[in-house]
């Protein structure tokens, strides 16, 4: 299944459709490259837009043994499916926060983003993917790399 593309479709349907939700938008961290992606359309909050400039969140989501890392400035509140975690945040061992962070600091000061995966790729090429549906967040974690 392709969500890459479905994803980003079923969050502007679902925003236009419901006047009193926003959609989050978010990068994707990968761990195995320390960088993250383009931003992009990772939930539906219900409620109005809490604005795109306050200080980085690591966000992460796990949908059964795949744990998504993703970074935002947009503002809280945030999905309860999240875990929320600030860059002023004491870092476990194996916290992956503060390297999504890093790259994300990295973006700030170069623009430089993951580049695509061969599946990414197909998908940016014009790949249509079933049109499944289902809860943004359980999807999103579905699609990431895995962390550890």
């Amino acid at each position: 299944m392709r969500w890459g593309v479905v994803l980003p479709a079923v969050l502007v349907v679902a925003s236009c459709d419901e006047p009193n939700v926003h959609i989050l938008t978010a990068q994707l961290y990968d761990p195995a490259g320390a960088c993250v992606g383009q931003s992009d359309g990772v939930d539906v909050v219900q409620g109005p837009s809490t604005g795109d400039a306050c200080n980085p969140s690591c966000l992460t989501i796990t949908s059964g043994s795949t744990t998504s890392v993703y970074v935002t400035t947009v503002c809280p509140p945030f999905p309860q499916d999240y875990t929320v975690e600030g860059e002023d945040a004491a870092a476990e061992a194996g916290d992956p926060c503060p390297g999504a962070f890093a790259a994300l600091a990295v973006y700030d000061d170069s623009g430089v983003i993951c580049a695509p995966t061969v599946d990414e790729a197909g998908d940016e090429a014009g790949e249509a993917g079933d049109d499944g549906g289902g809860d943004a967040g359980n999807d999103a974690a579905g699609d990431a790399p895995a962390t550890e």
